[in-house]
C-alpha cells in the first residue's frame, strides 16, 4: 500500500489506510530485542553540562518498527548513538541507566551501557547484529575509497568472507536496494552518484551483515519526495525479508505514519509520549504532541488557513527550565504544573508525561 509522505500528506488517507491494516498481524515476538532504561547520556564542555537524554526508557521487539520524533535538538540521534557506543569519548558520558541487547547467535543479553565503546564486544555488534544508517550519506563514506571497498570491508570483518566472495555479496546488496548496473557501482567513488544512489548504497552497506537492529537516523533527509517515498518502500520490503527490527529517527510525521508501529515523541532529552502510530495520531494528549500535529501542512486545508506552529523555541541546553521543560511553551499551562510528571499509562500501552493527566 503507498501512502503519501514528504511535506505534505493527506491525514484522513492515512487514517482510512490505518483502520484497513487493523485486523493485520504484527509480527513481533513477545521478547524485546532492545531495551532501554532510565538511559542518561550527558556531555561536559567548557560551557556546563548538557543533559542530551535525560531518562529515556522504551523497547523494540523483533521485526517491529519503533519511531522516534521530535524537534532538532530534542536527543534523538544522541540516543541512538549511546546504543552504538558511538558517543565522543572525552566530553560525553553515560551516567545511568541500561541498554539491554539480545545477540543473534547466544541468545545472550547484554548491557551496552557498560561494555567498552572501543573493545571487540562492540565491535563485533557495530555493522554486524546493529546496522546504522547516518543521516548524511555524503560525510559517512569515505571519498577516498569506492563504494563497493566500503562495503566489502564490514562483509569482510564480520563475516570472514574471501575479498571475492565479499565483491559477490555487494553487488547482490547493491542489486537488493534497487540499484540497477551493481557491476560498475561497485567501483564507483561516492562523489560520482547521486543523493539518492549514496542513501542506497549506504543501505546496502548497513544490511551487507543483515543486522537484527537497523537504527535510521533521518534516512531520507535532503532527498526528493519521489526519492523518499521509493526509499521507504525499499526499507518495508528488506524489514519483511530479513525480518529485522527498525528503529526510525525522524522529525518528519509523514515518514513515521508511513513506516512506524509505534512512536516515542521526544522533547529535550525525554520522552513525553508514546503510543502505538494510530493512538498518538488520533488522540494525542501531550500538549508539545499535539502543537507538532496541528503545525502539519495538510491536503485539503483552506489556502488562506494559517499553520499553527508551537509558539517559542527550544530551550537552551545549558538552562532548560526546571520542572517541565516545555512549560515555556506550552498554551495549557495551569496550576498543575508545579513538579515534574513521571510517565502515566492513560490507557493501555500510551504513555504521556504531564501534569494535566496526573
Amino acid at each position: 500500500m503507498t501512502r503519501a509522505v514528504g511535506a505534505l500528506w493527506d491525514l484522513t488517507t492515512l487514517l482510512s489506510a490505518w483502520k484497513r491494516d487493523a485486523d493485520k498481524p504484527m509480527n513481533t515476538p513477545h521478547g524485546s530485542l532492545l531495551t532501554i532504561e532510565e538511559l542518561k547520556t550527558y556531555f561536559y564542555t567548557l560551557d556546563g553540562v548538557v543533559r542530551a537524554v535525560d531518562g529515556v526508557s522504551l523497547d523494540i521487539k523483533p521485526g517491529e518498527t519503533l519511531g522516534i520524533v521530535g524537534e532538532s535538538g530534542s536527543g534523538k540521534s544522541v540516543t541512538a548513538h549511546s546504543v552504538l557506543r558511538l558517543l565522543p569519548k572525552k566530553i560525553s558520558k553515560i551516567v545511568n541507566g541500561q541498554i539491554r541487547f539480545q545477540r543473534r547467535d547466544s541468545q545472550a543479553v547484554i548491557d551496552l551501557a557498560t561494555v567498552d565503546p572501543q573493545g571487540d564486544l562492540i565491535r563485533s555488534i557495530r555493522g554486524n547484529e546493529i546496522a546504522m544508517i547516518f543521516q548524511e550519506p555524503m560525510t559517512s563514506l569515505s571519498p577516498v575509497f569506492t563504494v563497493g571497498h566500503q562495503i566489502m570491508e564490514a562483509i569482510q570483518l564480520h563475516q570472514h568472507s574471501t575479498p571475492k566472495e565479499a565483491r559477490q555479496i555487494t553487488i547482490e546488496m547493491l542489486r537488493a536496494v534497487g540499484l540497477g548496473m551493481a557491476e560498475e557501482l561497485v567501483d564507483e567513488y561516492p562523489h560520482r552518484l547521486s543523493g539518492g544512489q549514496r542513501q542506497r548504497a549506504m543501505i546496502a552497506m548497513a544490511l551487507s551483515c543483515r543486522p537484527t537492529l537497523l537504527i535510521a537516523d533521518e534516512p531520507t533527509t535532503a532527498l526528493d519526495v519521489t526519492v523518499q517515498a521509493q526509499i521507504l518502500e525499499l526499507m518495508n520490503d528488506l524489514q519483511a525479508k530479513f525480518n529485522m527490527a527498525i528503529l526510525m529517527i525522524t522529525h518528519n510525521l509523514g515518514v513515521i505514519a508511513e513506516m512506524a508501529n509505534r512512536v516515542a515523541v521526544m522533547y529535550m532529552g525525554k520522552i513525553v509520549e508514546s503510543g502505538d502510530v494510530r493512538t498518538i495520531f488520533q488522540q494525542p494528549l501531550h500538549p508539545y504532541t499535539v502543537g507538532l500535529m496541528q503545525s502539519i501542512p495538510k491536503m485539503g486545508r483552506q489556502i488562506k488557513e494559517r499553520l499553527n506552529p508551537i509558539p517559542g523555541s527550544v530551550p537552551d541546553p545549558f538552562s532548560i527550565p526546571e520542572r517541565c521543560a516545555f512549560r515555556t511553551r506550552c498554551p495549557a499551562i495551569g496550576q498543575k504544573c508545579g513538579a515534574e510528571a513521571p510517565m502515566i499509562e492513560v490507557e493501555p500501552r500510551h504513555y504521556v508525561r504531564c501534569c494535566l493527566y496526573s
